[in-house]
């Protein structure tokens, strides 16, 4: 008899299911011979097959048909109804991510319940979701042995652009690529546009603007073929989209244009080595903006894109990098315990990245007593930094632990939005804090495991 199999369900985007694929690596690895099948949307499964690790797919018209089977692990990746009455009805020990069970939707393992709480509440978080779907099959907070795509330019000064994105607030207009395409080709590169038939228009409309009528290949090209462009380039320059994620799954070198409500902590391309250019502004990352104005896309100019391009493909190892405010440039790596870094070029971010590494060794702290360590010494850092922002976050801990103790004797639910009266410092913490508690429908047993999670916190301190 065959073992059980292992279950997907991950029926979002194809960028979504491109981070999908180091799970299906790691399951491979951790739990040989049992197969992996993976339920997602089969427009996109259908043309990644070939670059995907080995899996069964099946289209998300199956989710019914799958309920009905047994399973050595499932895991839900996905925010769709289906996927968590899915989770629900199948049989399987290990059950990882959002389930409906008869009184609501809950959440299973301590990382996916992490992810969940970024909704609308991601501002200091820096894990990225790739990383997040591995964490809870990992006995340790531990991703060294995870597996990275390595760059390997092809030489020459052959760039694709990509000119789509799946909202317009994640793309630079027509005249913006024009006239980057434009500089390109008189420092002697070599500029194609790419998209799919979405972007057939736009295509066009920048060939003509740029007088590059034949570096457009926008709607002309399969994923495969696509795929078969991509190992040509020298780089790729792309906002955050599904093409980007199989680039930089297949080596390429990427030039990520981070803009509009994406965080390039959270879906950048994952392996080392690659370049992300964001604004320099305290929002940037938000899940939605809230201004008039997308300040973060204005600040984008083709003429720092063109300078920094034109210096990765002078020297892609020791690159002579121009200064980019009010932009700022990082570049990917993998830290001590192999989770994703962006590691800024010139000036490091003050407070906010401060924070961002503090409540991450937090957030391992919690998960594994081990890590102490890292997180006291992010915690001094922070204090030697900004001593008055380390008194205030301890105080507002102590403010949460003492609010938790007082409801041990009081047990009742919180108002659904309580987390966004916290302090934006505090916030990423409190959002976790009260989706747990939801989680555990407020029960006593709830309170007291929230207050055994802030007392390590203020240890700290």
């Amino acid at each position: 008899m065959s073992a059980d199999p292992l279950l997907i369900l991950q029926l979002q985007r194809m960028g979504d299911l491109i981070l999908a694929f180091p799970l299906i690596e790691q399951l491979q690895r951790r739990m040989p011979g049992h197969p992996v099948w993976v339920a997602a949307e089969r427009q996109f499964f259908k043309e990644l097959i070939p670059f995907s690790p080995q899996a069964v797919f099946f289209p998300s018209t199956h989710c019914g048909q799958l309920a009905r089977e047994r399973y050595a692990l499932a895991i839900n990746l996905s925010g769709r109804p289906e996927a968590a009455r899915c989770l629900a009805e199948l049989e399987a020990p290990v059950k990882l991510g959002p389930v409906a069970l008869d009184d609501g939707l809950a959440v299973y393992g301590f990382w996916n319940l992490y992810r969940a709480a970024l909704t609308q509440n991601n501002r200091h978080n820096i894990f990225h979701w790739a990383d997040l779907h591995l964490m809870d099959i990992m006995p340790k907070a531990n991703l060294r042995t995870v597996g990275h795509s390595r760059q390997a330019s092809m030489g020459g000064r052959r760039v694709g652009l990509m000119l789509g994105a799946s909202e317009a607030a994640k793309r630079p207009d027509a005249d913006f690529w024009a006239r980057l395409a434009g500089r390109l080709a008189r420092e002697q590169a070599s500029p194609v546009f790419l998209g799919g038939k979405a972007e057939s228009g736009l295509g066009e409309e920048v060939a003509k603007k740029s007088g590059l009528p034949r570096a457009n290949l926008c709607g002309k090209l399969s994923l495969n073929e696509l795929a078969q462009v991509l190992r040509t380039l020298a780089l790729f320059i792309t906002p955050d989209t599904g093409p980007m994620h199989l680039a930089d799954w297949l080596g390429v070198p990427v030039l990520n244009l981070s803009m509009g409500p994406v965080h390039a902590g959270e879906t950048g391309p994952r392996s080392p080595g690659q370049w992300i250019l964001r604004a320099a502004l305290s929002c940037a990352g938000c899940w939605q903006c809230a201004r008039a104005k997308l300040a973060c896309k204005a600040a984008f100019t083709p003429r720092t894109v063109a300078d920094i391009a034109l210096a990765l493909l002078d020297n892609p190892k020791n690159p002579a990098l121009p200064p980019c405010a009010p932009l700022a440039l990082f570049k990917t790596e993998r830290d001590d315990l192999g989770l994703y870094r962006l590691r800024p070029h010139g000036p490091q971010p003050a407070a906010r990245l401060l924070l961002e590494d503090f409540w991450q060794a937090a957030f391992l702290h919690m998960y594994d007593d081990s890590l102490r360590q890292p997180a006291l010494a992010r915690l001094h850092r922070l204090r030697e930094t900004f001593p008055a922002l380390h008194q205030r976050l301890g105080k507002g801990l102590a403010r949460l632990t003492a609010h938790c103790s007082g409801r041990l004797k009081q047990v009742g639910e919180l108002r659904a939005d309580l987390w966004r009266e916290e302090t934006p410092l505090l916030r990423l913490f409190a959002g976790w804090l009260q989706m747990y508690l939801q989680n555990s429908r407020y029960s006593r047993s709830g309170w007291q495991t929230a207050l055994e999670r802030l007392e390590p916190l203020c240890g700290l301190f």
